[in-house]
């Protein structure tokens, strides 16, 4: 779970930055602009603890630094995303059906497993028999199993499509 926030952390401070950069270089470019002397010509700070976004004005390679973080990421099934820098297969999809994607790809999703574990569900198995997770009912459940696994569901064809639609949202209804 460390994991996870951490790695949350550290893409929101890169987006962060790159939003700050952005505004940064929008303003330089404007020299007659009020806010120019305010960001490029400012007094020191009175306080040594007030970091105004101007105190940082290195530039930053924020997908370099996304792909190290993603690479070195200790988060399930983080191979499947090789670049994390581009739009993910599935991304023009409805947003139920982009969102049940990223649940599975994720593990993270309302299965019996997970239900059991946050209190609202008796009992952790599938119909099966076995403990349902997220990829149980991908990759082994003789019930709900998609042919190809999460690897084929990531990329988001008719098949995995249908797939979610259908046996993976009845699946995760009971």
């Amino acid at each position: 779970m460390a994991a996870i926030a951490q790695q949350c952390c550290t893409s929101f401070s890169l987006r962060r930055k790159a939003a700050t950069d952005n505004v940064l270089q929008i303003i330089k470019a404007h020299p007659s602009w009020p806010v120019y002397a305010d960001v490029f010509q400012h007094p020191p700070p009175r306080l040594a603890s007030r970091r105004p976004i101007w105190s940082d004005m290195t530039s930053v390679d924020t997908a370099t630094q996304w792909r190290e973080h993603w690479s070195s990421a200790s988060v399930l099934n983080h191979t499947i995303a090789i670049d994390p820098t581009i739009r993910q297969p599935g991304f023009h999809l409805p947003r139920h059906t982009r969102s049940l994607m990223n649940r599975f790809r994720t593990g993270q999703g309302s299965c019996r497993a997970n239900l059991h574990k946050w209190g609202l569900a008796q009992l952790p198995s599938c119909d099966c028999g076995q403990r349902q997770t997220m990829n149980h009912i991908v990759d082994t459940c003789p019930l709900t199993q998609f042919e190809g696994g999460l690897n084929l569901l990531h990329e988001a064809d008719d098949d995995a499509v249908m797939w979610l639609e259908s046996t993976a949202t009845a699946a995760l209804a009971q």
